[in-house]
């Protein structure tokens, strides 16, 4: 078998050193995600909690979709099951003084696949660079240490998070979520078609480079950043890939990366990193339960984003170890 191992150049690779700027601003809304009063506010719960009555004919309802998403989000911000869900609701109405009936279990069960999440998302000031990833949530199967002791069972089985970032703002302009079944190629361009506005920008790793990704982006008059897989040729015609072909062949692969904004698709990894810090499990059952259960937790890492993220600039390099 052949080994192909990197040539020793005798450089040594300099971390870089960074300090955030707005340190109390960040630190007042890593505070401000765990304010109840975010989730629960007093006078929009009382506005909304009552759906609009029914145009026709029909009793109307005592839920509105905001309250469904509301205790959805605490169940998953705290990872509760639906009756201890529904218990933690009722405390908090008694807290906040309202005389409004709370969901039992059964019925916020029911109401989880048929719900359409509102995932908020402010407006684009300009053209989007977009950064795309993918990721795997268990929804059932051995745990980890039945899998470090004595490999993946056959049952172990995942469901694929797609999602859309902006490069910019940080936050989740796409999500689509699929059995493991699908290749992230194939659902690539459903995440573009969620993007609102222009896009100047696409940044993905190489399992997006094919035709149909690269048709999606041309279609969106926006520039392509996908490493070509590994013993790629080119597609002719001159197509834009050819052109990243050529670059990377006479500059080289890091500095293709660099010059063309690439390593910024570590936006996408950061936000996968944060979507498992709410959970690396789906806890529903139904596959429709489990895609409202994925945009709740989109929903939540966005309002966390819009109370403020860290501001970093580079201030220097930390020298390598003698």
């Amino acid at each position: 078998m052949a080994m192909r191992v990197k040539p020793d150049t005798g450089e040594v690779g300099l971390k870089q050193r960074y300090r955030v700027t707005n340190w109390s601003e960040y630190d007042r809304a890593l505070v401000n995600r765990g304010n109840l009063t975010i989730w629960f506010d007093d006078a929009s719960i009382r506005d909304n909690w009552t759906p609009p009555p029914p145009v026709g004919r029909g009793k109307p309802g005592w839920y509105s979709e905001i309250a469904i998403q509301t205790c959805l989000t605490v169940k998953t911000l705290f990872q509760l099951p639906y009756r201890a869900t529904e218990g933690l609701v009722k405390s908090l109405m008694r807290l906040c003084q309202l005389d409004l009936p709370v969901p039992d279990h059964t019925h916020m069960s029911r109401r989880a696949s048929q719900l359409s999440v509102q995932i908020p998302r402010r407006p684009r000031k300009g053209p989007t660079h977009v950064v795309v990833d993918s990721t795997g949530l268990k929804i059932f199967g051995e745990g980890e240490w039945k899998v470090r002791q004595h490999g993946v069972g056959k049952r172990r089985t995942w469901r694929k998070i797609h999602l859309a970032v902006d490069e910019t703002t940080q936050d989740i302009i796409g999500i689509e979520v699929t059995t493991a079944d699908w290749g992230d190629s194939e659902v690539f361009s459903g995440l573009l078609d969620q993007v609102e506005g222009d896009i100047s920008q696409v940044s993905a790793d190489g399992a997006y480079d094919t035709k149909g990704c690269h048709a999606a982006i041309a279609e969106r008059q926006a520039l392509a950043t996908i490493p070509p897989r590994e013993g790629a040729v080119p597609w002719g015609d001159n197509h834009p890939r050819d052109a990243i072909l050529q670059k990377i062949e006479t500059r080289g692969v890091s500095a293709w990366k660099n010059n063309s904004g690439y390593h910024r698709r570590s936006i996408a990894e950061n936000m996968m990193y944060r979507l498992k810090q709410l959970g690396d499990s789906l806890y529903s059952r139904t596959f429709e339960r489990q895609v409202n259960e994925a945009h709740v937790r989109a929903a939540i890492l966005n309002t966390f984003t819009y109370l403020g993220m860290p501001q970093s600039v580079r201030v220097g390099q930390i020298a390598p170890a003698a």
